[in-house]
C-alpha cells in the first residue's frame, strides 16, 4: 500500500507504475517517503528505473541499498535508468551502459495532419470503414464477461509463451485499481473484442504507459495503430500531456538513418541477427510511425 501511494505520489517517471508487478521487493528509505523497487537474479539485485518518492533523498537512499546489496554479496545493477539520474549513479561507481528509448507521444503536439503521418491516417480511416469501435474503460467497468473475453484474447495473442517484462510492462492484467490502469478496447463490427491496449496512468507525470497491447490475429493491419490514435485524443482530452508507447532497446543503434562507427556497425548487425528471436526493429518501426 505505500509503494502504492508513493507512486501516485511522486512517479512522475513513465516507468514508475510498473515497479507494482508482484515480483518486486522494495527497500525503503528510513521515513518510508521514498523507496527503490528491485528483484535479485543470479546474485544481481536488478533495480526497476529510478528511486521513487520525496526529491532530495535519492542520494542517502542509494547509499543505503549499496550498503544493503554489499552485506548480501549481491552486485548491483540499475535498469531502465533515466538520463537526469546518470550522475547520481555514476557518483556512486556505477557505468552507464546504452539499452534503449522510449518511445513518447505528446498529446498537445499530435496530429493525423501531414504527409508523414499518411500511412497511419490511411489506417485509421481503414478501421473505421470497416465499422471497429473504440471504447476506454476502467477496470471497474470490465464486467466478467468482458474479462473472459479479453483473457481469451491474451491467451490467443501469446499462444504458449509466458508472459514476460520487468521495467515497462506489468504482470497481470487487473493488478492496478480504477485510478491506476485503463484498458483501450477495439471491437470488431460484431461487437466482440478484438485487441485492447493495457495502459498504466502515471499522473504525477500526467501521462499514459503502455503495457501490453494484444490482438487477434484476424484484425486488419493498422489495428494497433488505430487503437494509439484513439487512445492518444483521448488522453489529450482528459488532461494527460504523454502517451509512453514501449521501450525501444537500442533504437540509436537500429535507426536506419544512424551514423555508426565500425564497433557500432558491427553491434548493429548482431542484434539484427536475433530478428528471429526479438523483433527490435519492427518494435522501432512501429513508434517510428508517431
Amino acid at each position: 500500500r505505500l509503494a502504492h501511494d508513493l507512486v501516485a505520489t511522486w512517479g512522475a517517471d513513465t516507468l514508475a507504475p510498473f515497479v507494482l508487478r508482484g515480483d518486486k521487493s522494495y527497500f525503503f528509505s528510513e521515513d518510508e517517503r521514498s523507496f527503490i523497487a528491485y528483484r535479485v537474479v543470479g546474485g544481481v539485485a536488478i533495480v526497476s528505473g529510478d528511486p521513487i518518492g520525496r526529491t532530495g533523498q535519492e542520494g542517502e537512499l542509494l547509499d543505503r541499498f549499496i550498503a544493503f546489496v554489499r552485506e548480501r554479496g549481491w552486485r548491483l545493477a540499475v535498469l531502465g535508468a533515466s538520463e537526469r539520474r546518470l550522475g547520481l549513479y555514476r557518483s556512486r561507481g556505477l557505468h552507464a551502459l546504452y539499452h534503449g528509448d522510449e518511445a513518447v507521444v505528446e498529446t498537445a503536439r499530435f496530429s493525423l495532419e501531414g504527409r508523414a503521418i499518411r500511412k497511419v491516417r490511411q489506417s485509421v480511416h481503414r478501421l473505421q470503414r470497416l465499422g471497429y469501435r473504440f471504447e476506454l474503460l476502467r477496470p471497474c467497468k470490465i464486467d466478467p464477461g468482458l474479462r473472459s473475453e479479453l483473457d481469451d484474447v491474451v491467451r490467443t495473442w501469446r499462444g504458449g509463451e509466458p508472459e514476460k517484462g520487468f521495467v515497462m510492462a506489468l504482470d497481470a492484467l487487473f493488478r492496478l485499481g480504477d485510478d491506476e490502469a485503463l484498458f483501450a478496447v477495439g471491437r470488431d463490427p460484431d461487437g466482440s473484442p478484438a485487441g485492447f491496449l493495457h495502459f498504466a496512468v502515471c499522473r504525477a507525470g500526467s501521462a499514459l504507459s503502455l503495457s501490453s497491447m494484444p490482438r487477434l490475429r484476424s484484425t486488419p493491419n493498422g489495428f494497433n495503430e488505430w487503437l494509439v490514435c484513439e487512445t492518444v485524443a483521448w488522453a489529450k482530452e482528459n488532461g494527460f500531456a504523454r502517451v509512453s508507447l514501449n521501450f525501444a532497446p537500442f533504437a540509436a543503434l537500429l535507426a536506419p538513418e544512424a551514423e555508426l562507427t565500425r564497433v557500432q556497425r558491427i553491434e548493429r548487425r548482431a542484434l539484427l541477427r536475433l530478428k528471429g528471436h526479438f523483433q527490435l526493429d519492427n518494435l522501432l518501426l512501429f513508434n517510428r510511425k508517431f
